[in-house]
């Protein structure tokens, strides 16, 4: 191991001078993150409030089915109301986009009316005129039934409801958002951090190395492989670390600028030792697969071609891990990669599954040692290391 820390500090030493990994490590995450965070949210609120501000359109066939409930849609100010008479008219219009909501009324053989509504699902500014039509067909069925009542000799306001409902607002918004963000965005960032990090400084020292020629006087010193490759193995796997701890600070510093409540007290000291058994064998085993790759390739382009479809695979991952977008159960947890995001998502918001953790331990820590002899068996075969 003296050997191995030996050239571990050398490595981490070239690392730190070189300015390109301190800014992607240490500075991008603190510049980059909040701004990104700052957009995001900027944009998004402004999107809400306009959407909100704007007038809906409906499209309302058939006013002669009901004149008094017409009369209602023409006196919302929220909304501005188009009256077809032909259904099939009605129909192309909203399908051309003319409307937001679609009202297709038909009076009853009794008395009365029915209405069939349609609208065009995720989109924002239909949802918020449907919310709108239903508030006003609300507020025309209610005096309806004063009118009905009236005719009766009963005053609406002195019935008394069968049921009284009592609703209660349990926290806030911001710790709600904070909570959903922290969940969703922060695995996604975090492996994010670890690969791009992982992958410069890997491909670095040992295909740029071999580029460079200076591995020879590496090889001919008293180190043996296998003190080599665990010194350039531990010194990816601490930048890494690294990139990954600063990702987490400028994510969190991020939103607690815009007023985003972070459920940080969930990260008890049990929690937090739960995170690093999760994480640090994600950590390691990126680090390893980079170093395999970088000691198979000839050139450090070339290993970056190599590493861009690990990269790919990585974002992939993490975008299923932060949209929820596949559903496999406790599977999931025995998959690498995807089990310490899901893991990590879990502890961050404080639930603690201890067979999730323990599968997802089991399935990453061999996968990281199986990775690492893999780089030591490159890097003893000569044909590899100085192929051309």
């Amino acid at each position: 191991m003296r050997n191995v820390w030996l050239l571990f500090k050398k490595e981490i030493l070239a690392a730190l001078r070189d300015r390109r990994t301190a800014i992607l490590v240490l500075v991008f995450p603190l510049i980059f993150y909040p701004a990104m965070l700052g957009l995001i949210f900027h944009f998004t609120s402004q999107n809400v409030s306009d959407g909100r501000a704007t007038v809906s359109q409906v499209i309302y066939q058939n006013r002669e089915a009901s004149q008094v409930l017409a009369n209602f849609f023409e006196r919302d100010e929220e909304i501005v109301t188009s009256f077809y008479e032909d259904k099939g008219e009605a129909s192309r219009a909203f399908e051309e986009g003319s409307g937001d909501v679609l009202l297709l009324v038909e009076e009853k053989e009794q008395s009365g009316v029915d209405v069939d509504i349609s609208y065009r699902k995720f989109d924002q500014g239909s949802e918020i005129a449907l919310s709108r039509t239903k508030r006003v067909l609300e507020n025309y069925l209610q005096k309806t039934l004063e009118q009905k009542l009236e005719g009766m000799g009963v005053s609406y306001d002195e019935i008394t409801p069968p049921m009284e409902i009592q609703v209660n607002e349990v926290g806030s918004a911001a710790t709600a958002i904070g909570e959903e963000v922290l969940k969703m965005m922060l695995p996604y960032f975090v492996i994010l951090s670890i690969i791009t990090a992982a992958m410069g400084l890997g491909a670095e020292i040992t295909a740029g190395e071999k580029e460079k020629r200076t591995i020879s006087t590496l090889l001919v010193s008293r180190l043996s492989r296998e003190e080599i490759v665990l010194g350039k193995f531990m010194t990816v796997f601490i930048v890494a670390a690294i990139a990954a701890v600063f990702s987490v600070v400028g994510l969190v510093y991020g939103l607690g600028l815009f007023g985003i409540a972070l459920p940080l007290s969930n990260l008890t000291p049990a929690v937090f030792g739960y995170i690093l058994l999760t994480m640090l064998p994600l950590v390691a085993i990126l680090s390893a697969l980079v170093i395999s790759i970088g000691s198979f390739a000839r050139t450090q382009k070339e290993a970056n071609v190599y590493q861009t479809p690990v990269l790919m695979l990585v974002v992939l991952t993490g975008i299923l891990s932060m949209t929820g977008g596949i559903e496999l159960g406790n599977f999931a947890y025995f998959i690498p990669l995807l089990n310490s995001l899901e893991t990590f998502k879990e502890l961050i918001v404080g639930t603690t599954n201890l067979f999730h953790i323990g599968a997802t331990f089991l399935t990453t820590v061999p996968l990281a040692g199986l990775l690492v002899f893999l780089a030591i068996g490159l890097f003893k075969r000569e044909d590899i290391l100085f192929r051309v």
